[in-house]
């Protein structure tokens, strides 16, 4: 990056006040995925204060965009923002989290519209991406989803944490196996993690159906045998094929029937992941219903915190996850009998303001000590 800057400064032509403070930026903050490059929005607001007109700015870094490309070896330039949490003009939640602010700046990102619900047409004239983190690949297409770099070190701690490689091991040595569930697969960001843990099967949920197309292309690349589920299959049936990954573009509130209907054929759930921000609350009841209660299992709870209220607030999800629990099992779980294992202090949301992850451990219903 550093020398494509420096070769566009050396270029001819008197550059405007904005190119120290913007390249400054561009400089620190840019990232990589694959042969995509995402600019930082804030070197853009340099732009935007100084008052520069839009044309003017873009005709004079086009060929920084060039230079970029060549010196990276990417194809593609886009600006990255944070996923809007509204519909923009319509104030509506932004449910399926979709990149509506998406800005691309340099290479083809595919057609700026599709169909509803996007055809096969769809999908191959978009620009998909791969990135490869902790050694498993990941796809989107950057105009349609989303896609966030801070979960990193979450995919990496359910890869190798106790509790997941436990009922792995558990599974290997009965012979049943296990399953884990998660509730917002999008893309395949912990969904992944739990088949390259060797859970046996990933049942995943996502309404965006852009990433459940990333879903099922990542799995391929990553060699995991998976199907895409409609509501005309027999789910007995697609269970008896041999696939790790059955995706669901459909609302997680039908998950329960789903489970249900496949609970038979499936290895034992073993763990549920609720990956959904600024809170997973309405996905608690649907984790508590798919774990096994013979076996027991493990829920992993997204939500945003504010900073001093970490601990009351992780011991608050862990009473209504206990509530849960006994509504469900229809007997008398003990005081303290579902366990709050870890906070994971994931990363900050915003000012005050921490993502966290609750690992929280209900007992089977023969066993609630």
């Amino acid at each position: 990056m550093q020398r494509a800057a420096a070769e566009w400064l050396a270029g001819s032509g008197e550059r405007p006040e904005w190119t120290a403070p913007f390249i400054q930026k561009v400089n620190r903050s840019y990232v990589c995925y694959g042969s995509m490059v995402l600019l930082p929005s804030t070197a853009f607001d340099e732009i935007d204060r100084r008052g520069d007109s839009a044309n003017t700015s873009n005709l004079q870094l086009h060929h920084l965009y060039e230079l970029i490309a060549k010196h990276l070896k990417i194809t593609h330039i886009a600006v990255t923002r944070p996923i809007p949490l509204e519909d923009e003009g319509e104030g509506a939640e932004n449910i399926i989290r979709a990149p509506t602010n998406f800005k691309h700046l340099f290479g083809d990102f595919g057609p700026p519209t599709a169909q509803s619900p996007p055809t096969p047409s769809d999908f191959e004239a978009a620009y998909w991406v791969t990135a490869k983190q902790n050694g498993v690949n990941q796809i989107w297409a950057p105009r349609w989803t989303m896609f966030s770099r801070g979960n990193i070190s979450e995919k990496a701690r359910l890869m190798t944490l106790p509790s997941v490689l436990s009922a792995v091991e558990e599974g290997d040595t009965n012979g049943t196996g296990c399953t884990a569930v998660d509730l917002y697969a999008g893309i395949g960001y912990f969904t992944f993690s739990y088949l390259k843990a060797g859970v046996t099967k990933v049942l995943g949920w996502d309404l965006n159906p852009w990433s459940t197309e990333g879903l099922m292309r990542g799995a391929k690349a990553n060699k995991w045998p998976a199907v895409k589920v409609s509501s005309d299959d027999r789910l007995a049936d697609v269970l008896e094929r041999d696939v790790k990954l059955l995706v669901f573009n459909e609302d997680n509130c039908l998950a329960e029937g789903r489970i249900d209907e496949a609970r038979r054929s499936l290895p034992p759930i073993r763990h549920v992941n609720c990956g959904l921000l600024p809170t997973s609350r309405g996905s608690w009841p649907i984790a508590v219903h798919a774990l096994d209660t013979d076996l027991g299992g493990w829920i992993h709870v997204h939500e945003n915190f504010a900073v001093e209220e970490i601990p009351s607030k992780a011991e608050e999800v862990r009473c209504e996850i206990q509530r849960l629990a006994r509504q469900h099992a229809e007997h008398d779980l003990k005081d303290g009998s579902v366990k709050l294992e870890h906070v994971n202090k994931l990363k900050s949301f915003a000012p005050g303001v921490m993502h966290c992850v609750i690992d929280i451990y209900v007992p089977p219903k023969s066993r609630h000590v």
